[in-house]
């Protein structure tokens, strides 16, 4: 079973049966890949065909954990020590815009007709609504994905990609966008869908993760449990998800853990209109177990850091960002650990592999290449060639997480292990890879982590944190307070060390040095320092006009001599890195 996809139910048949091929418009019956049956009367079918034509096109690609329930039939053995599953809360569909006075009702029939091809106009349905996006789809934050739905209803798509049921702005065009209604017989209700993409899911130590979204499942680390230690455990490490977690992530009864990572695949694609050509001019394909023994393996220590994180503090500190009236509104510091991670060198493969565009990179100093690294549940990323070719940026094809295997939150059996880039680029799941000359066009990369300046975010920011903090008053002396905070500090995409960490308690006029736990970094195959050092102060604060609180913040300093600043630029929410800020009682 492993590394192949299966359609079907317990009786055979496909799921999510709606049983009307008028669902199906003519420009999404030509998408469809050789070597699978698909129900066209299926709209679950379509919508994961559609979703992931990429993905689907690969024997590799195994999704059956995206589709319905009794769809893939899974049983392990106890020893095996395979994660356990668990569905999520139920997911709250977004309402549809209402209902206009007067407006026109348009059967299912018409609409199909109006799927975008051949100068035609592009509808879609969601609920009972109709809708004109022929004008929206070029400025669809999913970019051409929204294609696929033309001419049929936007529902599966939606329940995969579950961020539309949490989006603002997603309602905002709804209303705008809405032309008339659907018959009522042609309604399609989401409730109603057997169907459910998230049926399988890891379980997760909740109290160790505070959770921002159930689907896709996002979450941060307390503060408390992110100080407790120099390496973040698998359990607590802050979880990105765009999609469900793939089927990739969880073995076949067939074989261990550790056998389904040295059998997973990996394809390396061909490099279109290249007349540069190379060992792989039509595209190689090859397991994890014959990349390790013609490469080897290393172990390296970095940060993961969501670009997203501190969301919260860069609304407080420099006003509303597009993470405004969202759920990740609400984040704090949490979306970053510290890990050890083991795999295969990328700067060892990729001149293997691609030798000629490699050494061009190299020669010229170029970004002119861009890796794009695709996963099992569609989501894809890219990063200049240039950077992921150093040697001292460490990247990796990893496969292990603090000695562990990788768990399914965290990318099992592969991952992109970027150091010092943006969470984002670090595609998980990994099963393809491939060059091109310009960042990927996928939804995730186009729109989103993007910064002012409307560029892709790489590099990550100096950071320093406070995560533990507590106050009391001097027996001694009833007019001053104790106060004690640790924290910690890593210098993002440069990589320098960290020189020293500062701590005041009057608003940065007065600095104190505080101590750094450099005893606890651990010396590995690392070049650079991209983990974190951890660190602690002790101040002595005057409370004599009777203060309960203390205010106190930190800044940190790399070895080149870069200061973090109070406030720094607006980044569209993202990469803030102004002082980190708590109040302490007394």
């Amino acid at each position: 079973m492993t590394g192949r996809l299966v359609f079907g139910s317990r009786d055979g048949g496909c799921v999510g049966m709606d049983g009307d091929d008028a669902h199906l418009g003519p420009a999404q019956k030509s998408r469809y890949p050789s070597g699978y049956t698909v129900r066209t009367d299926c709209c679950v079918c379509r919508a994961m065909l559609s979703s992931f034509p990429r993905v689907f096109a690969r024997p590799l690609a195994v999704l059956g954990g995206t589709l319905a329930a009794g769809s893939l039939v899974q049983t392990f053995a106890d020893n095996d020590k395979v994660p356990a599953t668990a569905p999520p809360k139920p997911l709250q569909h977004r309402r549809g815009a209402a209902k206009r006075e007067g407006e026109p009702v348009y059967t299912r029939a018409e609409v199909v007709q109006k799927d975008g091809t051949d100068g035609r106009p592009m509808w879609v349905t969601y609920r009972d609504g109709v809708y004109d996006v022929t004008e929206f789809q070029k400025i669809h934050p999913g970019g051409k994905l929204i294609k696929q739905a033309a001419g049929a209803d936007v529902s599966s798509f939606w329940d995969v990609w579950a961020y539309h049921h949490h989006a603002p702005k997603v309602g905002d065009y709804l209303e705008k966008l809405r032309i008339g209604s659907l018959q009522k017989e042609d309604e399609v209700h989401p409730q109603e869908s057997a169907f459910d993409p998230y049926d399988v899911e890891p379980v997760r130590d909740q109290e160790r993760q505070t959770v921002l979204t159930e689907r896709p499942y996002c979450s941060e680390t307390p503060n408390a449990v992110l100080g407790s230690s120099y390496l973040t455990s698998a359990d607590a490490l802050y979880v990105r998800n765009h999609a469900p977690v793939p089927d990739v992530a969880w073995p076949s009864d067939e074989v261990s853990r550790a056998s389904h990572v040295e059998q997973h695949e990996v394809v390396f694609e061909a490099v279109e209109g290249s007349a540069e050509g190379g060992p792989i001019e039509d595209g190689a394909t090859m397991t994890i177990s014959q990349l390790q023994t013609r490469f080897g393996t290393t172990t390296v220590t970095s940060i993961l850091q969501c670009a997203g994180n501190r969301a919260s503090e860069d609304i407080a500190a420099t006003g509303a960002s597009g993470f405004t009236g969202t759920p990740f509104e609400a984040i704090t510091q949490g979306m970053v650990g510290n890990a050890q991670w083991t795999g295969v060198r990328l700067a060892d493969v990729l001149p293997a592999l691609y030798p000629k565009e490699c050494a061009a990179t190299k020669k010229h100093g170029g970004g002119e290449w861009h890796v794009v690294f695709e996963g099992a549940d569609g989501y894809s990323a890219s990063s200049p060639l240039a950077r992921v070719l150093s040697h001292e940026h460490d990247c990796l094809l990893a496969t292990h997480m603090n000695g562990e295997l990788l768990s399914p939150d965290h990318g099992y059996p592969l991952r992109a292990l970027l150091p010092g880039i943006a969470g984002a680029r670090n595609v998980k799941w990994l099963q393809a890879i491939s060059l091109q000359r310009h960042p990927v066009d996928a939804p995730w990369n186009d729109y989103y982590y993007k910064n002012a300046k409307a560029e892709h975010i790489q590099d990550l920011k100096l950071q320093s944190l406070i995560l533990l903090h507590e106050g009391s008053r001097s027996s001694e002396n009833p007019g001053k307070a104790k106060v004690h905070v640790g924290g910690v500090a890593y210098s993002g995409g440069t990589g320098n060390a960290i020189a020293r960490v500062e701590v005041s308690a009057d608003g940065g006029k007065c600095w104190s040095e505080a101590t750094l736990k450099a005893s606890e970094v651990v010396a590995d195959g690392s070049h650079k320092s991209f983990g974190w050092v951890r660190w602690v102060a002790n101040l002595e604060v005057d409370v004599s006009s009777g203060a309960v609180a203390v205010d106190v913040c930190c800044r940190a300093t790399d070895t080149a001599g870069t200061t973090q600043s109070e406030k720094p630029a607006k980044e569209r929410g993202y990469l803030y890195n102004g002082w980190s800020k708590v109040q302490v009682a007394i």
